[in-house]
């Protein structure tokens, strides 16, 4: 029977879909007696239908309320809701461990962290048919105990810093790996940007906010190149390319953000866990237009408290950033491309495939 290696996932934020993928292109990237296989249980569980409603339900409490969202994640930090919860979740425990009793696999990896207080439940740790756990965690620097509370054998953080807060939650060092998010290895040559020439800006537009078009009119009043991202509402698009009014590319749904990430002397971006630690391992500086409490106030801390770039909140504050960061011969750019690229690589994936490869041969 093949060895399969389920790479476990979930929609709710695109930093554990985009960190699960980028692990199992690095397992299969050669030949190591096994395959990796991208699972989003809950997508499988209740159907493309269902599963996009839950999606897209989180969304809009995190973009709308996002003080009612940081009480909750608050929640989850101090209390057992995850367990609480896991009698109201049959069909995505039925669904983990039909993929796991059907697999049997020796290695299980977890970018999500309910799956593990599943999987504690179906095995003792003394059992040999358990499979080795390893979670990847894509929070940075705010870890939610909720990430540790169920078992797992080994955790990857996306840097020392993170490493650092769940040793002082209690969870053991040696189980503790700063490999860096996974990512993308497309990322690998970093940006090409440098100081000189016209500035390139790309502005990442979360159309959840109200006043997402005045950011794009803003910014295109500056003398620079930018591109704009609106997703895939065309209505959304429209109002965003009469806002800039031609002094901007404004693109729907594309596949090119890896390649303009790389072009790019800044992103701004709500603080995402795939784009921040995309950016990091881009080499590209970050000027942060959103927080979500609770998750994402880690990556903010993770850029500004580095200096590898800044908050911009509004339109006003964002295109004063802007300004300034190419000012004086790109002085403020110059420092933080600097404190970027010290701050993590785009091997994380990489490194996990390494040791998945080493596990295997014990």
């Amino acid at each position: 029977m093949k060895k399969i290696i389920p790479v476990l996932s979930a929609g709710f934020g695109e930093g554990h879909n985009a960190a699960a993928r980028a692990v199992v292109a690095a397992i299969n990237r050669e030949p190591i007696g096994a395959e990796a296989e991208f699972h989003d249980i809950f997508l499988e569980a209740y159907g493309q239908e269902k599963a996009h409603k839950q999606r897209d339900s989180y969304i809009q409490v995190a973009n709308r309320f996002p003080k009612l969202w940081g009480c909750l994640y608050a929640a989850l930090h101090t209390l057992p809701l995850v367990e609480i919860s896991l009698p109201f979740l049959g069909p995505v425990r039925r669904r983990l461990l039909e993929l796991l009793d059907s697999t049997q696999p020796k290695i299980v990896i977890s970018a999500y962290p309910l799956y593990n207080y599943q999987i504690e439940r179906r095995w003792k740790l003394s059992d040999p048919a358990r499979p080795y756990i390893i979670t990847v965690v894509t929070d940075s620097v705010s870890v939610n105990r909720a990430w540790h509370r169920a078992y797992s054998d080994v955790y990857v953080t996306p840097n020392q810093a993170t490493s650092d807060v769940m040793i002082k939650q209690g969870v053991p060092k040696e189980k503790i790996l700063a490999y860096g998010f996974p990512v993308s290895d497309k990322l690998a040559s970093r940006s090409s940007a440098t100081a000189s020439g016209r500035p390139r800006v790309l502005l990442m537009l979360n159309p959840g906010r109200k006043d997402a078009v005045q950011m794009a009119r803003a910014l295109s009043e500056l003398e620079i190149d930018l591109t704009v991202t609106v997703g895939k509402d065309a209505e959304f698009k429209g109002a965003v390319e009469a806002a800039v009014a031609g002094r901007a590319e404004v693109l729907g749904w594309t596949d090119r953000i890896t390649a303009l990430m790389l072009s790019s002397h800044i992103v701004i971006s709500k603080a995402g866990g795939a784009t921040t630690h995309e950016c990091v391992a881009a080499g590209v500086p970050m000027i942060i237009s959103q927080v979500i409490p609770g998750q994402e106030s880690g990556n903010a801390r993770l850029i500004v408290d580095h200096d590898a770039g800044c908050l911009g909140l509004t339109p006003e504050s964002m295109k004063t950033a802007v300004a300034t960061a190419f000012a004086d011969d790109f002085k403020v750019w110059r420092r933080w491309k600097k404190n970027v690229e010290s701050l993590g690589d785009a091997q994380g994936a990489n490194r996990i495939a390494q040791f998945v490869k080493e596990r295997l041969a014990k």
